[in-house]
């Protein structure tokens, strides 16, 4: 659990890292994983990635040193980021259901949506069957695997917070050290000679013994 956990906090700080420094190279690469057909659902997404940087190292510190407090402000940011991904799917999903229209009625479809150079490139490709299949299917099995995340790093976080069974719980007003005592079945105690100088209890200098 703890290693998926690393695994995938490095997976999304290496994919934020590549959206600061490459964007375009990361919607070429994973536009079908992550949407970003229209302007809203790139800012949800582009919101996601640029935190992702902070939040995804902050996951890997938290598991590797288990400190529930990142490990909880981590899942609060894949909480959000799996609403990014409902967001987005509101925007995008009309868009590539409709994509054929930015051929064959794009002053419709400018109306209503605005100019979009990505659908209609698509669409003039004559590319909108398996763009649309591609996104259906690689964006359903990212929402799925990172709504699992979540539930992993809920359960991991319990683990972390709970303490071992075995972990020594001392009461919070333990006796005081001044007092002592012995048990009867001492050898000097039967023998008759407890409490001479001999068997007696250490004592601090400028105390005295009892009589």
């Amino acid at each position: 659990l703890r290693l998926g956990i690393l695994i995938a906090s490095c997976w999304q700080f290496i994919t934020s890292l590549m959206y600061v420094l490459d964007k375009p190279l990361f919607e070429h690469l994973l536009r079908h994983f992550t949407g970003g057909y229209c302007l809203w659902s790139r800012i949800a997404i582009g919101a996601v990635e640029m935190s992702g940087v902070l939040f995804g190292l902050l996951g890997i510190i938290g598991t590797w040193c288990s400190k529930p407090s990142y490990i909880a402000s981590l899942n609060l940011w894949q909480i959000f980021r799996l609403a990014a991904w409902l967001f987005m799917y509101y925007t995008d999903v009309p868009l590539i259901m409709r994509c054929e229209d930015w051929v064959n009625a794009i002053q419709t479809m400018t109306d209503q949506h605005g100019w979009n150079p990505i659908m209609y490139d698509t669409a003039l490709a004559g590319k909108c069957v398996s763009e649309r299949s591609s996104f259906l299917a690689m964006s359903s099995v990212t929402f799925i695997v990172f709504a699992y995340i979540v539930n992993a790093t809920s359960r991991y976080q319990a683990m972390v917070d709970r303490s071992p069974k075995h972990v020594l719980r001392l009461p919070k007003d333990p006796a005081s050290g001044i007092f002592y005592a012995h048990p009867t079945g001492e050898r000097s105690y039967l023998n008759g000679d407890y409490g001479t100088l001999e068997h007696a209890p250490p004592v601090r200098p400028g105390v005295a013994m009892p009589q």
